[in-house]
């Protein structure tokens, strides 16, 4: 008897050891991703995207709002930089200004209209956008070899809770 209750211990031991492993689960997984350049000319452009993590949801959050930043950099002096967004979001020019507007939309359907400007948007960086292709770029008045950005509510937006995915495209424009 005392050999099956040993048994029985060990067995829901055992037990309750798989089950709690089979139990564990990844939650927020973020990934990120690169190049490594062996034995040929590096990239000519580089860009980095940074979305704001701590966003509290606002139904009328104000134009202006700061949703991310934006690093574009570039190892040449042929041409000058340039950003927009990727086509999901349905890049399109602000009417008279330089600035691209963009729709960022979370897995529940909810749209946010942005634009893309300066770290600051007291000053306005671009020249008035140049269409390449069908698609708008903000073009950077003054050639430069990097350059910071931000990502800002175009208008008073609903911020409705949700992860917003945003891609953004930099090159180099050369008229």
């Amino acid at each position: 008897m005392k050999a099956l209750l040993t048994r029985t211990a060990l067995a829901t031991a055992l037990l309750v050891t798989i089950t709690g492993a089979q139990a564990a689960s990844m939650d927020f997984e973020v990934s990120d991703s690169d190049t490594i350049v062996v034995g040929a000319i590096a990239e000519k452009v580089t860009l980095r995207v940074t979305g704001f993590k701590n966003l509290a949801p606002n139904a009328s959050a104000p134009s202006y709002t700061k949703l991310g930043t934006f690093n574009m950099s570039t190892s040449s002096g042929m041409g000058t930089l340039a950003v927009t967004y990727g086509a999901e979001h349905k890049p399109a020019n602000i009417p008279d200004t330089s600035f691209v507007a963009g729709d960022i939309t979370n897995g529940e359907g909810n749209v946010v209209k942005t634009y893309l400007s300066g770290s600051s948007v007291s000053t306005d960086p671009f020249i008035k956008s140049a269409a390449v292709d069908g698609t708008p770029w903000s073009v950077l008045k003054t050639p430069a070899t990097s350059f910071e950005g931000g990502i800002y509510t175009y208008g008073t937006q609903n911020l409705s809770a949700g992860v917003y995915p945003i891609t953004l495209r930099a090159a180099l424009y050369q008229p």
